[in-house]
């Protein structure tokens, strides 16, 4: 009942108004070629979903049947359509902190088991997606080159800057509560025909969303299967993708703005990792100005922040 609550809690408009360009576009087509090294990618010794398909069944199957996986997968993306069996997701709920409540909800995160079939899917839309993509030089999850601790690096840079030239900075960090799980699909989708991603590559990522079902497994029982109305999908390869394109118009907004800390011609006011953000400013106005500007974003986007996580200094 907790996760089918959270992941219909955000109610946003039919996707279906959206206006999506369907002209014919030869990036449609997959080869086996793509196959293959979409193969290639996928991850062995994992847990397989409810069709049974593990994937050394594809690493290790005869080079035929690429061929007919591509015109299979082809004929989803010039249709729009995917089979139930790959839209269906288990999820387990795994204990957070095993000295913690362990009847309490909140201690518990669901594990994701999808169809191997689903991801290889996803790694080939992720190819032809990859290029409307890109997020602002501020976020540092989820993108090549970039880590955490480069992230870190450069918020320590800044602060020791400002520190050595005698003057005050001021730090706030926010938690986004349950972010990937509370993305208004609708606004999602209208960010990516808006980024220029090509009509047949969203109204496949609109059916699998609209369609997909969910089940929880607690042991050897298994709940009814629920739609879903909100969030990215659990345990998807392109989900914190599609999280970083959710969040980079806030961080567009806080580029524009004129507080922060300025390092020779640049102005360091925000830096992201995925749903964890700091903001940095030198003085407590402008800092204030900057917590505006995400508590609008917030109330748009069906955002809420932690406040048990939030942190100043």
């Amino acid at each position: 009942k907790h996760f089918k609550m959270l992941l219909n809690c955000v109610k946003g408009e039919d996707c279906s108004k959206l206006n999506l360009d369907l002209k014919y576009d030869p990036c449609i087509v997959i080869n086996s070629s793509e196959i293959e090294d979409a193969i290639g990618k996928l991850a062995g010794g994992k847990s397989c979903g409810m069709d049974g398909v593990y994937a050394e069944h594809l690493k290790y199957c005869s080079n035929t049947l690429w061929s007919l996986l591509a015109e299979c997968i082809t004929g989803f993306l010039v249709h729009g359509f995917l089979p139930d069996s790959l839209m269906s997701v288990v999820l387990v709920p795994i204990i957070k902190d095993k000295s913690g409540k362990i009847n309490s909800k909140d201690n518990y995160r669901p594990i994701a088991i999808a169809s191997i079939m689903s991801k290889l899917i996803e790694i080939l839309l992720l190819e032809r997606l990859s290029n409307y993509l890109l997020t602002t030089s501020h976020q540092f999850g989820f993108k090549a080159k970039h880590s955490a601790d480069a992230g870190i690096y450069v918020l320590k840079e800044a602060v020791d800057f400002y520190v050595g030239q005698q003057s005050s900075v001021y730090l706030c960090f926010l938690d986004a509560s349950k972010a990937f799980d509370r993305v208004n699909h609708y606004v999602l989708f209208d960010k990516l025909v808006k980024e220029g991603v090509p009509g047949y590559l969203v109204r496949i990522l609109i059916f699998w969303y609209t369609n997909q079902k969910m089940s929880i497994r607690w042991g050897s029982m298994m709940s009814d299967s629920f739609n879903v109305s909100n969030g990215v999908r659990q345990g998807g390869i392109l989900s914190p993708y599609m999280f970083n394109i959710y969040m980079n118009g806030l961080s567009l907004r806080l580029k524009k703005h004129y507080a922060g800390c300025k390092m020779a011609n640049l102005i360091i006011n925000h830096l992201f990792y995925a749903d964890d953000l700091a903001l940095l400013c030198p003085s407590q106005r402008g800092l204030q100005e900057l917590l505006k500007i995400c508590e609008k974003y917030a109330h748009e986007h069906d955002i809420k922040f932690n406040t048990k996580k939030v942190w100043s200094s």
